[in-house]
This record gives C-alpha cells, structure tokens and sequence, in this order.
C-alpha cells in the first residue's frame, strides 16, 4: 500500500482536482488520507461543492479517509443547529453546497462518521499517527493488521487533534519544535500553516496555506519520502 497524505484543501477544487490527476497518474496502488480542512476559504474562488465531490469520489477510488480537523466540526455544530459565526469562509461553504442542494442530513452524516486520527505502518515498518492537528501520545492505540482508526476520544483528546496543544496562556504550542526523536512513530499533522518534514525528529506538517490567494495544496507520497505541490 503507497499512503498519500494530503494536507488542508480548504475548498480549493481545481488544486485538489491536478492533485488527484497526479496519484492517478503517478502512484499505483495508492491510498489518499485527507489531513483535515477540506472547506472553507473566504477567497472567491472558494468552490466548496466540487471539493466535497472529488473528496467523495476519492473514497471510492483510493479508499480514501478524511481526518476530522476544527473547521468541519464547526461545519458539523451549524448542521446540528448549534449558534457558530459563519466566518472564516464557513458562509461561502455552506451557501455553496445549499446552492448545489447538498443534502444537509447526507452532509451530517458524513462528517461525523469522519475518524479522528489514523495510524499505520509504510513499507519500511516506521509507524505514522495521523491528526488534524496533534496525536496525542496517551492516547492508547490497539493492535492492529494494516491501519487502525481513532473514532472515539474524550473531550480533552478531541480538544487536542482538532486544534493541537495550548500552553498555560492559552498560546499555540509548536510542538514540531521539539525534540520528538525518541517517539517511536512519526507524528502528522495539517493545521499549521506551514511544511515541516523532518522524520528523524518523528514529526511532519502538510499545510501550504491552499485557502489563500498564494498557497498551494502540498501532497506527501509517503513510501517515497517525497513532497509534491500544486
């Protein structure tokens, strides 16, 4: 199995659609993981719609899976009728897939069947924990054959793959930063706004800033250690 990571999307289809093209093309045997993030851009060229269909499509192409990540939690609270700002490129979401009559109640039901986190091995044995944002290390993984889902986790847990970690100040840990080599997994996160590909230090971000007028969608062919943007 080639996994392919693909860090925040945040509703930029065409980025996705010349990412995709390029597995299809380029990577056999190859298993597409969503970091998280897939809506929301407050740019115009925000296309919500599509990117819910090729992320759709992928599922069924690569067996894909998509990482639940802060910005369709939010997307999940508005469905649930809970009171969210419609900010942050969430209001052209949500009026892009109202506009494409996406069934709010198919849409829900999606969302939340979305795992948390996603741990496997790469063809070299070295083992990677998948979240939007931080795997938390006390976070108690199963054995497991191939890959091994997060579906369920406590308030704190959540809290902390969907946003990643604060300190005493409420101030965003860059927990990358450290020294992570003597964790016995890589750490993956999306989330942060920048790429930082380092596996002897256990650590990997893949986020290229997509939603913004000069960001790119950054993809992870993770058996080959290689980093393709577009």
């Amino acid at each position: 199995m080639n996994y392919v990571l693909i860090g925040d999307i945040h509703s930029q289809a065409n980025k996705l659609n010349n990412a995709i093209l390029y597995i299809r093309q380029n990577i056999q045997n190859a298993r597409i993981i969503f970091l998280g993030d897939i809506f929301d851009s407050k740019h115009d060229y925000s296309d919500s719609y599509s990117v819910y269909n090729l992320v759709r499509e992928a599922e069924q192409e690569f067996n894909a899976i998509t990482i639940q990540s802060n910005h369709q939690n939010k997307l999940i609270r508005y469905l649930r009728g809970n009171k969210v700002d419609l900010n942050n490129g969430l209001d052209k979401t949500v009026q892009d897939l109202i506009q494409h009559d996406v069934s709010s109640e198919e849409l829900y039901n999606w969302l939340i069947c979305q795992s948390f986190g996603v741990v496997f091995r790469d063809k070299y044995g070295l083992e990677f924990r998948c979240a939007h944002a931080y795997f938390s290390s006390d976070v108690k993984i199963l054995d497991y054959k191939d890959f091994y889902l997060v579906k369920a986790l406590s308030l704190l847990h959540k809290h902390e793959f969907l946003y990643g970690l604060q300190d005493s100040k409420k101030k965003r840990v860059n927990w990358w930063e450290d020294n992570n080599s003597h964790n016995n997994f890589v750490r993956v996160a999306g989330h942060y706004k920048t790429i930082y590909l380092k596996l002897e230090n256990k650590s990997l971000i893949l986020d290229s800033r997509c939603g913004d007028s000069d960001g790119v969608l950054s993809i992870y062919d993770v058996n080959s250690r290689t980093l393709h943007q577009f």
